[in-house]
């Protein structure tokens, strides 16, 4: 099974893991709007990340107790998404999803909302189970006794907005007393480390060599290189691995949380500062810069090459390159309860959401039109080929794509993610299938069936 990505935070007597690619980011709490007749666990409703969402007390659906405050984790279930305040983030850990997972029986014992436990720096964790979390009776609004809700004594259903996929997940941290982000996908882990053991005559950024799971790692200050004051704390670190299979520690004072970002707000820097490459802002003024840690270390590479313990190669002589596997670019989506994927080349665009206009019923094959700004189109709704427990959105997202020359619109229940999966990982299929499926994909511990999307219309 393959490895799984998680964000882990702290609440109450427990330390929580999360998949991250559920997490849509990790912010503060803004206002909140209590709602009458709300589970105990439902603390109202919070805008967060643009879209309204509900604010979940997590430490009370655990049976725990943990202080007022904290910052909420967004995450997506599968009819939305849910706030969920915690205390503090602590750390991003990749761990191997077959290991963790065979622990299923003895993580639902501890509580329901577990799906598996683990140990990670002599911490037991627990890895949440968003799906059953999202449905559990404390989050449902509920009458009073011997009194009977109307329809319209409900709030509006609060419309889903789907994450833009083509926005960039930034890990936030502080360093000194100001905000810096990490792209996410440059972060291998971030970890609250153990003793840095020093280096006998090391420049002063050369913090020493930490322990990870029994390999020594060179722990760097991200303040100094960025000639700031020295970091505050030496316990958060970030591990990154540069080119030529360098791996190190970034040890930063805070990590404040993770925020998804359109391209079109990332800005190049105008003038050149050492390990900065671009920026973004927050709110009216705030500048974040965006570290490289590829130029973050360019100005001191030869003095980490030489201080690795047993130096992978000799001084002066590169490592040997390997022959590069070729990628796909996969969008994956959500039907029902299945993980499908469309390889990217074959998508024109991405529509929040569409009305369906049903054709007449002697038109075959597809299940409606829809008007998608620039023309109308015919649309296939994937969810009907798929059994679903779930009730459909009345405005499903809709992917546009070229089909037999035109362009046709394919409806489904959520759009999740766009991923870069090497070729060797695609399973060809061959037998046939309810759909026209070509390949399988495993990503995170769950199977992605590859759709063949010139297979969606039967042939002539």
């Amino acid at each position: 099974m393959a490895q799984l990505n998680l964000l882990c935070c702290k609440t109450g007597e427990f330390t929580i893991a999360i998949q991250l690619d559920r997490v849509i980011g990790v912010v503060e709490s803004g206002l909140l709007t209590p709602l009458p007749y709300a589970g105990d666990a439902f603390e109202g409703l919070v805008e967060a990340i643009g879209q309204v969402m509900p604010r979940v007390n997590l430490a009370q659906m655990l049976d725990t107790t943990q202080p007022e405050g904290g910052i909420l984790v967004v995450v997506m279930d599968k009819g939305g998404s849910l706030a969920l305040r915690v205390q503090q983030v602590t750390s991003m850990l990749t761990v191997e999803g077959e290991h963790i997972l065979a622990s299923a029986t003895r993580a639902r014992a501890r509580h329901e909302l577990f799906m598996a436990d683990f140990t990670q720096h002599d911490e037991q964790h627990y890895l949440l189970d968003i799906d059953r979390l999202a449905t559990a009776d404390s989050l449902k609004v509920l009458p009073p006794d011997g009194e009977v809700m109307l329809a319209e004594a409900l709030p509006p259903a609060i419309a889903e907005e789907l994450i833009n996929e083509s926005h960039t997940p930034y890990l936030l941290v502080e360093v000194g007393s100001e905000t810096y982000a990490f792209e996410s996908a440059e972060v291998e882990e971030l970890l609250v480390s153990g003793p840095i053991r020093p280096m006998p005559g090391a420049p002063e950024w050369l913090l020493g060599l930490i322990d990870l799971r029994g390999k020594p790692v060179l722990a760097v200050s991200t303040g100094l290189l960025l000639g700031k004051q020295a970091n505050a704390g030496r316990e958060i670190c970030l591990l990154t691995q540069l080119e030529g299979g360098l791996e190190i520690a970034l040890f930063v004072d805070r990590a404040l949380g993770l925020e998804r970002f359109s391209p079109d707000l990332i800005y190049p820097m105008s003038q050149a500062m050492a390990g900065i490459r671009s920026y973004f802002v927050i709110g009216e003024d705030k500048i974040v810069g965006i570290i490289s840690p590829q130029k973050l270390v360019e100005q001191v590479r030869q003095t980490l090459t030489d201080a690795i313990p047993g130096e992978p190669w000799a001084a002066g002589e590169q490592p040997v390159a390997q022959a590069p596997v070729p990628h796909h670019q996969l969008l994956t989506v959500r039907v029902g309860e299945e993980l499908f994927g469309l390889t990217l080349e074959r998508i024109e665009r991405i529509l929040a959401s569409v009305q369906l206009t049903p054709l007449p019923s002697t038109v075959e094959h597809f299940d409606g039109i829809a008007d998608v700004g620039d023309g109308v189109i015919p649309v296939i709704d994937l969810r009907k080929q798929v059994a679903s427990a779930g009730t459909p959105a009345t405005n499903p997202p809709c992917i546009l794509t070229m089909l037999e020359g035109a362009m046709a619109g394919i409806l489904v229940d959520q759009v999740l993610s766009i991923r870069d999966v090497s070729a060797d990982r695609f399973e060809a299929v061959k037998d046939g299938s309810k759909l026209p499926i070509s390949h399988i994909v495993p990503l995170e511990g769950r199977m992605v069936s590859v759709l063949t999307i010139d297979r969606l219309l039967p042939a002539a």
